[in-house]
């Protein structure tokens, strides 16, 4: 007896196909959420903001002397600093603020110690929020550093300025991040040391040269120094040569750039 074949009808063909594509889909959105779930940038800690599985291209450590209030132009030259290094540093680059006044014989613990995370406009649409992103970025990262930023140029006039003891802690205290393939060490001050290491309204250059060395030689350091009216007659020529020649040998100096009061 002959086998009769039933030819599947337009509407089965079409029932068919959809079920077909509905599968490929659900595949797909697995696929995708599986990927993200597994994605590196999803490995960021809660508090530092610092992803251990993505790679960190700079630890940028900035030091500012606030033993005497900056001047406006002061202000607003370390504001547009910071925020141009804000702006060009990589995702998941670490940035770590210390304030150095007369509450700490050395260092402070950081003001503000967080890596750069992706920002809205660094997302894909597709697997993040970009509006959650962006919040994110500008509460846990942006609105920090700025708060850090105003408070470390509102401080005024005090008695120590232990530059040196506050350098020696970036060492002892192991606060350059280990992993970050560069290390950018910025000091903001006026590079007028006064403590019990040395002090260059006794000794004048002098008591720079007498400094102990320290280890910092993966960093490469840069002075914004800080011009002071009442200062002149100690920041001398003679003075920034003294710096110059301790920060070279214990660090990859860069260069000692002056900043007008």
């Amino acid at each position: 007896m002959r086998r009769v074949r039933k030819s599947l009808s337009s509407e089965d063909k079409k029932g068919i196909a959809i079920f077909a594509v509905g599968v490929v889909v659900l595949i797909a959105l697995v696929i995708i959420a599986v990927h993200v779930m597994r994605a590196p940038e999803r490995g960021y800690d809660e508090v530092t903001l610092c992803n251990p599985q993505l790679p960190r291209f700079a630890h940028h450590l900035v030091v500012i002397d606030a033993s005497d209030t900056l001047s406006a132009h002061q202000s607003h030259f370390l504001k547009t600093h910071l925020s141009g290094l804000l702006e060009s540093a990589a995702v998941n680059d670490r940035f770590s603020i210390f304030v150095l006044d007369d509450h700490y014989n050395g260092l402070s613990d950081p003001v503000i110690d967080l890596c750069k995370p992706r920002s809205g406009e660094q997302v894909n649409a597709l697997t993040a929020n970009r509006q959650f992103v962006q919040a994110l970025y500008r509460e846990r990262f942006e609105q920090p550093l700025d708060q850090a930023i105003a408070s470390a140029v509102a401080s005024g006039e005090q008695p120590v300025s232990p530059i040196y003891e506050a350098l020696s802690d970036v060492a002892a205290l192991n606060r350059i991040d280990p992993v970050a393939e560069n290390v950018n060490l910025t000091i903001v001050s006026d590079m007028i040391q006064n403590s019990r290491a040395g002090s260059v309204f006794n000794s004048g250059a002098a008591a720079i040269d007498g400094l102990p060395l320290i280890d910092l030689r993966r960093a490469r350091t840069t002075v914004y120094w800080l011009d002071r009216e009442k200062y002149r007659k100690y920041q001398t020529a003679d003075l920034e040569n003294s710096w110059q020649d301790y920060l070279g040998s214990v660090s990859r100096f860069e260069q000692i750039q002056r900043v007008r009061h």
